[in-house]
């Protein structure tokens, strides 16, 4: 059966979509979903690949830019992500239960955290990000569902 790296690997490319806040606590008062664009590119050997990820608004600024690593390790699949929301690069190892889910041990992130990368089919790619803070709870509040373009 493929992991999570053979099936990013086996399309790799410019996924653009959609960009959805779920989350109740959402305050965008009904605005036009923003823009999603994902470029996933494979790493040397074909250990992994590194994921470009930027949310654009329906008003033009980018909202969200982040870098990934999706690669096996020894030790399993793990999750590198730096972003413009934190100083710091995170390291998340995927649930040994769930592939895809990479939830954030408890203080290995700047807040609780956990990113969710499904392949529901070749050139289709659903991205979450899950994220508390304060009193909030850990709630999927961004997802990207975004299909290949090149």
């Amino acid at each position: 059966m493929a992991d999570l790296v053979d099936l990013l690997l086996a399309r790799p490319g410019r996924y653009v979509g959609a960009a959805l806040r779920p989350a109740e606590d959402d305050d965008t008062g009904g605005a036009p979903p923003d823009v999603a664009r994902i470029d996933v590119a494979a790493l040397p050997g074909g250990s992994g690949v590194m994921l470009t990820y930027e949310v654009l608004s329906s008003a033009g600024e980018v909202g969200h830019h982040e870098h990934e690593v999706v690669a096996r390790t020894t030790a399993g699949i793990v999750l590198v992500t730096s972003h413009t929301h934190a100083d710091v690069t995170t390291v998340i190892a995927e649930a040994s239960d769930e592939p895809g889910w990479f939830p954030a041990a408890e203080g290995t992130a700047p807040f609780p955290m956990a990113i969710r990368v499904e392949v529901p089919e070749q050139g289709h790619l659903v991205h979450s990000w899950s994220y508390g803070w304060g009193d909030r709870p850990l709630t999927v509040r961004d997802v990207a569902d975004v299909r290949c373009v090149d």
